[in-house]
């Protein structure tokens, strides 16, 4: 996967966990489309109570052609084998002849599609939570960067469809984390019981917290630097605790032994770095240091994390939020 592609992927991350779950879909839509290339787009939701498909998102697909790949499309022979497979998978890649079945000849072919691409989506407990679908006016558009970038992406936007998710309620605070109230505008609040969390007095912390607030997310975890070492944080959109209408902003932290991973300093330098898109070239230029150093220090990131590539670090980084949230 091209770096500009893990930016993409690091993005679009962030999108689907964002309170609104009808706007995330569709940013990520959006963000997805410089990889993919799709002509049109939706995301199904499997609704477990009404036991049937709904459309979370759709861009230029007709309502008719958004209600066929629901219920319609799941219970096909083709879908069956994407959910086995439990892989993005492109109309070239199921076996036989797609174009020749129902649901292109009367579904996709009339709206003027050639090539398609679809992901099945499962929670991480292994639930069904639903599907993503493309198409494109022209074959071969879905090359094999958007399915791994899909494959990458999955367990985030398997989140985002799950509709028996709970969404942040409480704020219970962890025994033993420090934690700070932070308004609107900048004012830090005492929270009961708690010492003051140290991140929000750290370079960069202020800059976080306004992007932060002014996105649709409703929480971040991730790490921060300080000078007593690293922090494990979460940051959670509360109410105001004057009761104006802005949300105001809960830091909870708990100091850490090491980084994620026994990484090394540098070496998680390297993975924040992957995770803002940068190539090894120009993570070398950034740092003085020879392209053969970072080459090593990627090598030794994906080893100690156990994954194949660069994306899949990356990936694997932000489910477990421990990327810098600073950066």
């Amino acid at each position: 996967m091209e770096p500009s592609h893990t930016r993409v992927l690091v993005e679009a991350a962030y999108a689907a966990g964002a309170h609104d779950r009808r706007e995330a879909a569709m940013t990520v839509l959006r963000l997805l489309e410089p990889v993919t290339h799709h002509d049109a787009g939706a995301f199904m939701v499997w609704d477990p109570v009404a036991r049937a498909h709904r459309a979370l998102a759709a861009v230029t697909y007709g309502d008719e052609t958004v209600v066929a790949l629901g219920d319609r499309y799941a219970t096909s022979a083709e879908n069956r084998l994407v959910r086995e497979r439990r892989l993005p998978m492109r109309i070239d890649d199921v076996p036989g002849d797609y174009r020749q079945s129902p649901m292109y000849q009367e579904v996709l072919r009339p709206g003027g599609f050639e090539d398609g691409m679809t992901a099945c989506l499962f929670s991480g407990c292994g639930a069904y939570t639903g599907m993503l679908h493309f198409s494109a006016a022209a074959r071969g558009s879905f090359r094999d960067d958007a399915a791994e970038l899909l494959e990458a992406l999955a367990p985030a936007l398997a989140r985002m469809c799950d509709v028996a998710r709970r969404q942040p309620s409480g704020c219970a605070i962890p025994p033993g984390a420090n934690a700070t109230l932070i308004d609107r505008n900048g004012r830090a609040w005492a929270v009961e019981s708690c010492a003051p969390a140290l991140a929000p007095t750290q370079p960069g912390f202020a800059a976080f917290l306004r992007r932060f607030l002014a996105s649709t997310q409703v929480a971040a975890t991730g790490m921060q630097a300080s000078s007593e070492g690293w922090l494990a944080l979460q940051v959670l959109k509360v109410a105001d605790p004057l009761g104006r209408p802005e949300p105001a902003v809960l830091v909870q932290e708990l100091p850490t032994a090491g980084l994620p991973h026994s990484l090394s300093p540098r070496e998680y330098d390297i993975l924040n770095g992957m995770a803002a898109g940068f190539s090894n070239q120009q993570l070398a230029a950034q740092r003085d240091v020879s392209l053969r150093t970072v080459t090593t220090h990627v090598e030794r990131i994906l080893h100690k994390m156990g994954q194949p590539s660069r994306a899949g670090a990356v990936a694997s980084a932000l489910r477990d939020g421990v990327l810098r949230l600073d950066r």
